[in-house]
Parts: C-alpha cells; structure tokens; sequence
C-alpha cells in the first residue's frame, strides 16, 4: 500500500514529464535517444565523437569480407572472428585520434592522391601485396584488375566485392595520413649522441660475476611499516600503481560436461549391435560412412599413418579381418581391413600447371601442347609462369612435398602414382593438370583400413544432471563468502581466481566465456551469478570478488600490496647497506656471498637466464666495464653484487652511424602515436553489445 501510495503522489510529475517529452518530440525538438539514453547505441566515444554500434559492425563486415577474398574462403574459421573484432576497434581508435590530429593541422589526402596511390603503375605498397591485384601472367601488380574490382564494387554496393573495396580504399588513407603525420612529426625530433651512445650500449654483451641476497633472508616481522610510511610512500611511488583501465578479479567453478557410466555403456550397447553388420556385409564402407564420426577416405595408409590404435591389427591382418569393439580413451572402435600388399611411397614432390581455357576443347589442346613441349625439353618453370592459371604459377608451379590422401585425394593419388620425373595429366574442376613430380619418399607397406568409431559424450540427461549440480551450487552459495567456503576439493572443486577487463574476449582457458566477463560489468563487488554459464565442455558459476576502478587506486585497496613493497624497499636498503660495508671499496665479491657468472648480458636483455627479469640488473651491467667496481644493485627478486669480468663490444661506435639507424627505424612514429592514445579520452562500450 505504501508503494501504491507513493506512485499516487508522483503520479502527475511524472504525467508532466511524459507530457513534456512528447510534444517536444512531434515538433522535432527533442530526440528520444538523448532522453533514454543514446550511449547504447554508441560502441564507443573518442574525444567526444561516437562510433555507434552501426559502423563498428560494418567495418567488422568490410574486413571480415577483406580476409574471406584475400584467403579464397567462404566463411572465416572462427579464430579469426576475435582478431577482426580486436583489429577494427583498433583501426577506428586510430582514424579518430589521428584524424583529429591531421585535421588540427592541415594534413589531408586528396582524392586524386589516393586515386594514385590505389590505382596507378606505382601503387601504395600495401597495393602490391594483396593477392586479388596479383597478375600470374604479369608475375606481379596488375592496374587493370584494380579497375575491375573497382567496377564490381561500384555495381554491386551490398556485396562482398565492394566491402573489400571500402576495407582497401580506407585502409589506404589512413596509412598515407599517418606517413605525413609522421614524417611532419618526425622532423621536429632530434636524435643525438645520447641516444646513440644508449642504442650501441644496447647491442655490447658483458659476461658477469654477480652475488644475489634474497629479500627473504630478513623476515618480515623485523621490517616495521606503520600508516604514515605507507601513505608518504604511495605518494612517492603513485605513478607505479596508476591502472591504465578498470579491471575486475572473478572467480570461479568449473563443472567439466562427462559422460557418465551410462553413457559409456549406451555407445558401447550401440556399437555392438551395428558389428555384425559392419564385419559381414558386403556394403561395410556405407554402414561405416552413415555411422561413424569420421567417413573412411579409401586411402592407402603407412603404419606411421594409420590410425594408431589399430596399427598393430591392420599390419598384421589379411583384407577381410575385423577388429573390436574396443574403447579407445573416450571413442568406441571397430575396423575391418580392406586391403593388404600395397607397397608405394608415403610422398610426392609435386609441381603442376592447371590449364584452364575458355572451353573444354581449347583447355584440352592447350594442355596437349604443353605436354607436348615439356617431353621435348622445354622449361616447366617458366611454362608454369606463362601459361598455369593456380596461384603457384609465380613460383614455377611448385606444390611442394604432398602427401597421400592430401587435398584431394584423387589428384594426391595421381600425384603419388606419377612416375618420377615424367609428365602425366588428371582432369580436374573443369581444367586439366599437368603434373610433375621431381622426389618420392621410399616406398612403404601400406593398407587400406575401414574404421568405424563413435565417440563417447554426456547424454542429454547426463548434461540435465550435470547442470543440476552447477545450478544447486549457485543456488545454495549466493554471497561471495559461501561460494568461496562451499567448494570440496574431494569433489574435484577448485575456486579459480582471474582479473579481467572489458575488452578481454575469455576467461583463463574457458571457451565461449566473454559471456561471463558481460556479466561481471554489469554487476557490482561481492555479487554472485544468478545462472550457470555454458562454456564449451564445462558449466561454470562464477562470483565477483573485487572491482579495481580505472586511475589512481585509493589507499586502502592497495594495502597489502603497498606493504609488501615498502617491506621490499627496506629489506633492500638494509641489504645493500650490508653488502657495502662488506665490499668496503674492493673487487672480491665473493665476500658478499656464493658467486654465479653469467654470459652476454646486455642493455637489451629482457630475461637473465638463472635470474628472471632483471632490467635495472640489466641497465647497470650495460653502463659498466672491466675496470669499473663492483655495483650493489637493488633488484626484483633480490639484491645483487655484480662485476663485469669481459666485454664484447659490438664494434666501435660511430655516433653517425648510431643516429642513422635510430632515424630510420622511426621508433618517434610509435611513441608518438602511443602517446595521443593515452592522453586521448576513449569510452569504451563494446562489452554492452558483445
């Protein structure tokens, strides 16, 4: 009733506002995205400007179609879907901010400079590369086909031709803005001996002789670190501790999807009742075929091909023998050998020329023709390049090393059957194939081997149960410090802990888990999932465990990681003190402990081998020489003593030289670019649509 009464009461406020929006709405004043809310529309905001959900997925359309053609494929494998997602987000971050820079400043591209950069007889390089402007005949770029492509694209504006185009043409642009960026940019910045002494430094290797305290050599209890410490410290050190983005630590529980018991007996039951039929019937390839998880392929096999479960039977059988049922892991198998005595080579190194004409009869004169020339001694490389129509013409036809069943397995069969060094030709796809095969491995005993075989996996009420099992965990554990206590490690439950961020596509090794990382967005600390999430083979409840806020943390979320720090920071100065005093300005280190050497350590070694990540270790050593004393060095995993015992320098130093290579490496363009990203102010929205 309280409820009731207090929407009575607000009930004529909210009729005004209602009111309100309406007729600004019909007369045009007002757009209701901007009252309910228009970010949802928006994947993202740079500096202000929007990128709506819209155009990010039209551009994941465009580059999707890109690699479909680039590739001959007609759908991407699905590795490839979140690496086009993660390189258009990329792409758009950098047409925004650099846009905005080149807009600042004047830089533009006109129409008719990318026009010349797209198509003319001295292309973009990145023009060059790609496959679609490729000429066979020409042995590289082709105008000519740019302008059909480009003519396709503009009669088919929906099509996949025409979304290559779009992906090509802005692709273009951008790179040629980001060069006059870079080169205006780039001009403005000095390289100086400094730089190039620090550049030659990094390529000198020192060999070392080096003593390690551990940090654990003192024990905590003795490092005292009060309130006022931690405070001046974080004060010091904040930039250390600065989080580039938001992150959140989940965890979670897996409940792998098995088959049961049942399961293995209902396959086993199965495959039993088929093994009369699969051993005597003279039609066993299409029982096999119609029932088991992979099709026989009537391809002769070597023992070291062969399935390897059944090796033994099927080379020590006659053709009619069987073999199984027998469990195999999780897979049922049974196999029937098909044929024995067959001796041939296991590879080919093959490489062919596909004719293809504009008619049969034109292919087929063609092709005799060539066979004709090529028994009479004329060059296949070169007859390769004029005449194949298959991608390998450029590279004088060569297929390489095929094996037996490859491709397709007829023309591997022909490949393999194909007397060395001679010429033979196989029909195929409405061309004929001029193959030459130039090595063979020696021949081996092979067989022809029908195995049917089905794999083991949770029944639908095997997966009931199962889910029943994550479902009641879920529902019996719904505050973080239950979900934590309730797992049994007798029961194979282990929490897993794992931080993520929004633009992470999994957790840990969980497939099909950016659903979870949605979920963990949208909740807050301490909260635990209401559903049980299905990622691939496993069913997984997770709770939230902490929300790290993007910027400077405060204090008291960082306080035990602050005082392990400080506690490191005051080991290494009592240490070092230590250490100094030993040392009192000699050169025996072995004063100082059990002393290791190392070779070829340098300015731009990232791990030492026996040490771990050491780069301050690394940087001293680069900034020493033979003569030099002993450095007390305050490390990551401990305190060193080190000395260097040899140098080997990377030939004398020409600051020139040095400052030339610097200049032409370009590394300014990088951090330029990486410096307008960090200042840049990015929204990023994608984990509220995917």
């Amino acid at each position: 009733m309280a409820t009731l009464e207090k929407i009575r009461q607000k009930g004529l406020l909210l009729s005004i506002v209602i009111g309100v929006a309406m007729l600004l709405f019909i007369i045009g004043m007002v757009d209701f995205n901007s009252i309910f809310g228009s970010s949802r529309q928006n994947v993202a905001e740079v500096d202000g400007e929007e990128i709506t959900i819209m155009e990010y997925e039209q551009r994941v359309d465009e580059m999707s179609s890109f690699y479909k053609i680039e590739m001959g494929q007609s759908s991407l494998p699905d590795q490839y879907v979140e690496q086009v997602r993660a390189s258009v987000w990329s792409s758009l971050l950098k047409e925004r901010i650099l846009g905005k820079q080149c807009e600042k400043i004047g830089i533009v591209v006109t129409d008719e400079e990318l026009e010349k950069n797209i198509s003319s007889e001295t292309p973009h390089p990145m023009m060059t590369q790609l496959r679609v402007f490729y000429n066979q005949e020409k042995g590289g770029f082709d105008n000519t086909i740019v302008e059909q492509v480009k003519a396709a694209a503009e009669s088919e504006p929906t099509g996949d031709v025409a979304k290559y185009w779009s992906f090509v043409t802005r692709t273009v642009k951008t790179q040629l803005l980001d060069d006059k960026y870079s080169a205006l940019t780039g001009a403005s910045i000095n390289i100086n001996n400094i730089d190039a002494q620090y550049n030659f430094n990094a390529g000198r290797g020192a060999a070392i002789a080096y003593t390690n305290t551990q940090y654990s050599t003192i024990s905590d209890s003795l490092i005292s670190v009060s309130d006022k410490d931690l405070k001046n410290f974080y004060k010091e050190k904040q930039n250390k501790y600065y989080r580039e983005n938001e992150s959140r630590e989940i965890e979670f529980l897996s409940f792998p999807i098995e088959p049961s018991e049942s399961d293995y007996a209902d396959i086993k039951a199965w495959i039993e009742d088929l093994q009369k039929e699969f051993f005597t019937s003279d039609d066993f390839v299409a029982v096999c075929n119609q029932n088991s998880d992979e099709s026989y392929s009537g391809v002769a096999q070597s023992k070291a091909t062969v399935d390897a479960d059944i090796a033994d039977f099927a080379f020590s059988g006659k053709a009619g023998d069987t073999f199984g049922p027998q469990l195999f892991g999780k897979t049922y198998k049974m196999a029937r050998i098909v044929e024995t005595g067959i001796t041939a080579p296991d590879s080919a190194k093959v490489r062919h020329i596909l004719v293809m004409e504009a008619t049969p009869e034109r292919t087929q004169q063609v092709a005799d023709s060539l066979l004709a020339a090529l028994k009479g001694g004329s060059d296949f490389a070169a007859a390769a390049k004029a005449f194949s129509k298959a991608g390998t013409g450029a590279n004088g036809g060569e297929l390489g090393w095929l094996k037996d069943g490859d491709f397709d397995k007829e023309f591997s069969a022909a490949c393999i059957k194909a007397p060395l060094n001679g010429y033979v030709t196989y029909p195929m796809n409405g061309g004929v194939q001029i193959i030459n095969v130039t090595e063979k491995t020696k021949p081996v005993a092979k067989v022809k081997v029908c195995v049917l075989s089905r794999a083991v996996e949770a029944s639908s009420q095997t997966y009931g149960q199962l889910f029943n099992v994550a479902s009641q965990y879920m529902a019996q554990n719904t505050t973080l410090e239950k979900f934590e206590s309730a797992a049994d490690p007798a029961q194979g439950q282990f929490i897993r802990n794992y931080t993520i961020s929004s633009a992470d596509t999994r957790v840990s090794d969980l497939k099909d888990s950016r659903q979870i990382i949605r979920w963990a967005f949208e909740n807050k600390a301490g909260d635990v999932a209401d559903k049980v999430f299905e990622c691939g083979d496993k069913f997984v409840v997770a709770a939230l465990k902490s929300v790290s806020k993007k910027g400077y943390p405060e204090i008291s979320e960082i306080k035990e990681q602050l005082t392990q720090d400080l506690r490191k920071e005051k080991k290494g100065e009592l240490i070092a003190s230590d250490l100094e005093g030993k040392l009192a300005g000699g050169d025996d280190i072995a004063v100082t402990g059990t002393v290791n050497t190392l070779e070829s350590v340098s300015q731009a070694s990232q791990y030492l081998n026996g040490i771990g990540m050491e780069p301050v270790l690394a940087a001293t050593v680069a900034n020493m020489t033979v003569e030099s004393k002993p450095a007390v060095v305050k490390g990551n995993n401990g305190v060193y003593v080190v000395k260097v015992t040899s140098v080997a320098e990377a030939g004398e130093f020409n600051a020139a030289s040095e400052v030339s290579q610097l200049a032409n490496r370009r590394p300014y363009k990088y951090m330029i670019y990486s410096s307008l990203e960090k200042a840049a102010d990015v929204e990023d929205n994608r984990i509220n649509f995917y």
